[in-house]
């Protein structure tokens, strides 16, 4: 697989788009990975802990008034959103597990609690998580962003020290292409778009969030872009089914996803 830079000039702080062209992998959603991960470094194998950390703190405002419930703990069907995304982790061999959020006794599962008494930001969450990671490496990823691949191969992506997972979006209206200002000739209800936004699932080293991320505030406001404009961050493409959870209408769609 191709190994790309970002580096060029992002422009939406929240969807830092990226027109790049990678390879993509389909991964196996009903394998079992295992629970550590092995490499040789300068002829010793050396074996890594699978690390990861889920910012939770999300209080779902566009999801009201339908419901007030906290975004983790959204039901999708028979689980909350933050139990699929610990067992989405488990499944595929990660041990240290730590939740971000300013709340814990969020889930009977086994997991750490990163809490934070003032509201720090994925940035500062992410700094005070780390705490808690016992590596220099942790998977990162929110927990209202579910897809449908092996989290471990965006660890090859790291190289530099960050690596993020892309996706193109999908427009949520219909498209509709216009001659002379006013005739219709063509209309398109959800395309895809032909450019590449976070999923929301990042991998970083430790060395870069002690480094570059604020105390205080959102990584994707600033820290990305630095990122990239030191070579460091690299991009890996996705394109299998990726559900956001935003709006009472993402959550019905993911509800009818997993229900079949």
């Amino acid at each position: 697989m191709e190994k790309v830079e970002i580096g060029s000039k992002i422009s939406d702080c929240r969807r830092y788009h990226r027109l790049l062209k990678l390879n993509s992998y389909k991964g196996n959603g009903n394998r079992v990975y295992s629970q550590t991960s092995r490499q040789k470094l300068n002829g010793v194998m050396v074996i890594r802990m699978n690390e990861a950390i889920i910012l939770a703190g999300g209080e779902g405002w566009r999801l009201k008034p339908e419901t007030w419930t906290p975004k983790p703990l959204l039901k999708i069907n028979k689980e909350t959103l933050l139990d699929k995304q610990i067992s989405w982790l488990k499944t595929r061999g990660f041990q240290n597990i730590i939740v971000a959020s300013d709340k814990d006794g969020l889930t009977t599962l086994d997991v750490e609690y990163s809490v934070e008494t003032n509201k720090l930001g994925t940035g500062g969450a992410t700094k005070r998580a780390f705490q808690k990671i016992k590596g220099n490496i942790a998977y990162v990823m929110n927990v209202d962003d579910l897809v449908f691949y092996n989290p471990k191969e965006l660890f090859d992506y790291a190289g530099k020290g960050a690596a993020v997972l892309l996706a193109k979006p999908i427009l949520p209206f219909g498209k509709v292409t216009l001659q002379n200002d006013r005739n219709v000739i063509r209309f398109e209800r959800n395309p895809t778009l032909e450019f590449y936004v976070s999923a929301g699932h990042h991998v970083f080293k430790r060395k870069i969030v002690e480094r570059h991320f604020p105390d205080e505030g959102d990584f994707e406001f600033s820290t990305m872009q630095i990122l990239a404009d030191k070579r460091i961050l690299l991009g890996y493409v996705y394109d299998g089914m990726w559900l956001t959870i935003n709006t009472m209408k993402d959550l019905i769609r993911a509800k009818t996803f997993f229900g079949k």
